[in-house]
């Protein structure tokens, strides 16, 4: 980073008050709405906890966030959370225990691990237009466990091959037709048009029902084993050592945010993406940060 990056992660959001002013504003962009009766109050003053003037039940500004019920303040959320926006290649746990002197690593980990969720769930909507899909296996002695992973990869393409868009990947149980299927299903949007190496994607009517299905060129996969190759670097690069295959989704996710994020030219328009990822709703399915792969559930 910068040392114009530094002073704005250092006197951005220095105190609590500042934190409680913008969160409220992200939250409750026309004012306040009271989560129990409904009714809007664009009145009210931003405060950390609010009651409501009307049925006078009490909320608070993380409640139904992924930063509720952490003994974390405001201002270390933000400062931790502008580290992983503004680091281009991340912010691992370690730095993350040093940075904010947490006695324990797992601490640290748990505490990152609900970041990358918020990453995921701010890159979680499907991709569209023309996409590529394939998918590859990511072998290595940096995994903890004696398998090899197969990740479905979805890459927008905007006007040429060159042009690359959006990108979303899903951890794969097997390369199965019926993995493959979910796994396009989640990913990406309907009647978009989708570029595949495998005839039988093509010829598989349940698919041409919902995309248009073409033949992608030589040149277009190649693409898509140059980002796999990309995302096994990052992981390697940032990630030294044993890496956990049951969180192997998490950290697909983060690549996925910073890919898609990597030509902003404001980081606190990225800070401010991750953000509207952070509040989204515990009670959405959002609350387990274990992904699970796509043969089972919808991943993000």
């Amino acid at each position: 980073m910068t040392g114009a990056q530094d002073q704005i992660i250092n006197t951005l959001f220095s105190n609590e008050q500042a934190c409680v002013s913008y969160l409220f504003k992200k939250r409750w962009p026309l004012g306040f709405r009271c989560p129990f009766c409904g009714t809007e109050q664009r009145e009210m003053a931003p405060a950390y906890t609010v009651v409501c003037r009307y049925c006078r039940k009490q909320t608070s500004i993380t409640a139904h966030t992924l930063m509720h019920g952490t003994k974390k303040n405001l201002v270390a959320w933000f400062q931790i959370s502008l580290q992983f926006c503004f680091r281009d290649k991340g912010i691992s746990a370690r730095e993350v225990q040093r940075h904010m002197k947490l006695a324990s690593y797992q601490t640290a980990w748990r505490w990152l691990q609900k970041i990358r969720h918020g990453a995921a769930l701010a890159e979680s909507s499907p991709i569209g237009g023309k996409v590529l899909f394939d998918y590859g296996s990511f072998s290595g002695s940096e995994f903890s466990e004696h398998i090899t992973p197969e990740i479905a990869i979805a890459l927008e393409l905007n006007h040429d091959v060159a042009n690359q868009g959006r990108v979303r990947f899903s951890v794969l149980a097997s390369p199965s037709p019926n993995a493959i299927e979910v796994a396009i299903n989640n990913l990406i949007f309907k009647n978009t048009t989708l570029l595949t190496r495998n005839q039988e994607w093509i010829s598989n009517s349940s698919l041409r029902k919902q995309y248009i299905l073409k033949k992608a060129s030589r040149e277009q996969l190649i693409q898509t084993q140059l980002l796999i190759q990309e995302t096994k670097d990052w992981l390697n690069s940032l990630y030294r050592g044993a890496i956990d295959i049951s969180y192997m989704q998490t950290y697909l996710a983060e690549f996925s945010f910073r890919h898609n994020t990597a030509s902003w030219s404001d980081r606190l328009s990225v800070f401010d993406h991750l953000m509207t990822g952070l509040i989204s709703s515990t009670e959405d399915d959002h609350s387990s940060l274990k992904y699970k792969t796509s043969s089972t559930r919808k991943l993000l």
